[in-house]
């Protein structure tokens, strides 16, 4: 299954939304990546085991624990560009990536990209009175719920952290 769908961070037409600039939204996803318990409904602990970094790219190799099992992934993280997520298949998923990616038309205008590329676990049968397009398209309200969930999680980070105020002109 491959689905993908966009989701806005910084809409001029509601004013009394705080704007998040680019640096918060990056700090965020980083946030995602280093700390996702607090971002993944269910994950009750997630180990870094290794990272590297080669030029403005941050690998980590993490062991997420969801209690009755365990998943591997590596995430990728393209310094305030994109995050890369990938997970290796077993008896309870198959091969999947997630890319978030950081989108600005215009400036201050972002909107993050959630592209999924999933495919089914090896031992999983069909759901019983339920067809594959039904699944699909639970599978997709569910990704699109985590999603909007992760942008409101960002936002809580960004409020919380101390804003940078810009230093007074002196032009006199």
């Amino acid at each position: 299954m491959k689905f993908e769908h966009l989701v806005q961070i910084n809409d001029p037409n509601l004013p009394g939304v705080d704007w998040l600039t680019r640096q918060q939204l990056w700090l965020g996803l980083v946030a995602r990546a280093w700390k996702p318990t607090r971002f993944v409904l269910g994950l009750e602990d997630a180990q870094i085991t290794e990272s590297r970094q080669l030029g403005n790219v941050t690998t980590l190799y993490r062991v997420l624990d969801y209690g009755p099992f365990k998943i591997e992934d590596t995430i990728e993280l393209h310094e305030e560009d994109r995050t890369e997520t990938r997970i290796v298949a077993n008896e309870f998923c198959g091969d999947s990536t997630l890319t978030i990616s950081i989108e600005e038309p215009e400036e201050g205008e972002l909107w993050l990209r959630f592209e999924y590329k999933v495919s089914d676990a090896p031992n999983t049968g069909d759901v019983p009175g339920a067809s594959s397009t039904d699944v699909e398209e639970v599978r997709k309200q569910a990704y699109r719920a985590a999603d909007i969930d992760t942008v409101r999680m960002i936002r809580e980070l960004a409020m919380a952290m101390p804003q940078q105020m810009p230093e007074p002109r002196k032009d006199h």
